[in-house]
């Protein structure tokens, strides 16, 4: 997931801390909080968030609200999920413990997309997914089944079954 709507940086500040903490706006919460109330309409249940250290991905895992009453995902926040490639974000998934079957990535553009669309590969032909070829905005989704052991993930090798792109 691309993490939800953020508040733009400080006007003539680029600096990656600027960047880095950039919260969400009131819209953000909103559209995140939709994710959440979605994702358990369909059953998923994560056991395992991964979040880059920007403030909006923990913004917008934070706003999903609760998934369950008695367990507790795991949260992890790795640097390698902000700005350093689909490579990078491939090999985050690739080490994740072959107990974890519910892994949900909140990230960023272009990377997030990048990763998508590999992963997708023909899969965006069914007119169901073909959203995903205008672009991964704010809040976009994309749910992948993986068969196989997560350090076997490669491109093209995931079963991609739900996109939400609004």
């Amino acid at each position: 997931m691309r993490h939800a709507e953020a508040f733009p940086g400080p006007y003539g500040d680029p600096s990656p801390s600027s960047d880095l903490g950039r919260p969400l706006t009131p819209v953000g919460r909103r559209q995140a909080h939709e994710r959440g109330t979605q994702l358990r309409e369909i059953g998923f249940i994560p056991e395992l968030v991964l979040i880059s250290p920007a403030m909006r991905s923990g913004e917008t895992y934070a706003a999903f609200g609760p998934f369950s009453t008695t367990a507790v995902p795991q949260v992890r926040q790795d640097g390698r999920l902000y700005e350093c490639g689909s490579e990078s974000i491939l090999e985050v998934l690739q080490e994740t413990p072959e107990n974890f079957n519910n892994i949900i990535v909140i990230g960023h553009n272009p990377d997030l997309y990048q990763l998508v669309m590999d992963l997708a590969g023909h899969a965006i032909d069914d007119p169901d997914k073909s959203i995903l070829i205008r672009g991964f905005p704010v809040a976009s989704l994309a749910c992948f089944t993986v068969h196989g052991p997560w350090h076997a993930l490669a491109r093209k090798q995931a079963v991609l079954t739900r996109a939400l792109c609004n």
